[in-house]
């Protein structure tokens, strides 16, 4: 058995395990990799499961540290809530790479409307989840300002990082205030990490969840920056306008609104802190990141000239 799997020594790993019996006429087809995984799809004649492989060595991250252990969490809770797919197996394989396994029945193929994903991530926000072994993420405008102003400090010679700061927000901006209360987030979230199934969209790649303020998976979702990572095209703002309105906790948009700025400028921080770290090690990976950093920038001009 190598580091990694191939795909014939995946399916003999998983040949007559739970729940997953006999594979002989099942199906897997890799996915394309993101910058912590490796991704298949195994299709059997009952359900569609996604094996991810968590690379190592990414728990350090400075915004999203990889913890397989908090996406096995967060779908083991929001499973009950049909939210999410269920988690179906959490282990590791034999080269010792942790292993999340989950499945669902096969749903239509169509995309989800931003205005049904306002409703959706609305639901997820007012179930006010705060599990014990999901950990706390810096939350509200004041906190994530400095937390970008740490992930800059990793990067201290880059003249990048000086022109990016000259488009932070002002603190004097917001009042400082009690933080709000922390519930259970996603953290990326974006149309890419929304499954259609049979028993209708769940929210899929909880690896980076944390406790925090549901203004961030607005902010990540309305994101140019994210959904560029994710292969998709940044909504357009008449798209932004809808899933706002439809967003059915009035409190936390006009949080957002007040707000976002501080968000997109800790993500801008964070792809530029990629771009540059990534440069020799992965150079595709720093290119994608570069673009991302594009996309939040122009977007905190915007929200300047407004």
């Amino acid at each position: 058995m190598t580091d990694r799997m191939t795909d014939a020594e995946l399916l003999d790993f998983l040949q007559g395990r739970y729940p997953f019996g006999d594979l002989g006429g099942a199906r897997l087809r890799p996915l394309p990799s993101s910058y912590t995984h490796r991704f298949w799809r195994l299709r059997t004649r009952e359900r569609d499961y996604v094996i991810k492989e968590y690379f190592p060595g990414l728990e350090n991250n400075p915004l999203y540290p990889t913890l397989p252990q908090e996406e096995a969490t967060a779908l083991t809770l929001l499973e009950r809530h049909r939210l999410a797919p269920r988690l179906e197996c959490f282990l590791d394989s034999p080269a010792g790479s942790p292993l999340v396994i989950y499945g669902y029945e096969r749903g239509s193929e169509a995309e989800i409307d931003v205005r049904d994903a306002a409703q959706l991530l609305g639901r997820f926000a007012a179930l006010e989840l705060a599990p014990e072994d999901i950990s706390m993420v810096p939350s509200g405008y004041h906190q994530v300002l400095a937390h970008a102003d740490s992930i800059l400090g990793k990067i201290p010679n880059s003249r990048r990082a000086a022109n990016l700061k000259r488009l932070r927000p002002q603190d004097s901006a917001i009042k400082v205030s009690a933080a709000p209360q922390c519930t259970l987030i996603h953290r990326s979230l974006c149309l890419g990490t929304v499954q259609m199934t049979a028993a209708g969209p769940a929210l899929i790649d909880w690896q980076y969840a944390g406790l925090g303020d549901p203004v961030e998976d607005i902010a990540c979702f309305l994101s140019p920056g994210l959904l560029t990572l994710y292969g998709l095209k940044p909504l357009v703002l008449y798209a932004e306008d809808l899933f706002l309105e439809h967003y059915p906790d009035r409190t936390i948009v006009d949080r957002f609104l007040a707000e976002r700025s501080a968000y997109h400028w800790r993500l801008a921080a964070y792809c530029l802190f990629r771009q540059e770290t990534l440069t020799h090690e992965n150079a595709p990976a720093s290119r994608a990141y570069a673009r991302a950093l594009e996309e939040e920038v122009d977007l905190l001009l915007r929200l300047r000239g407004k």
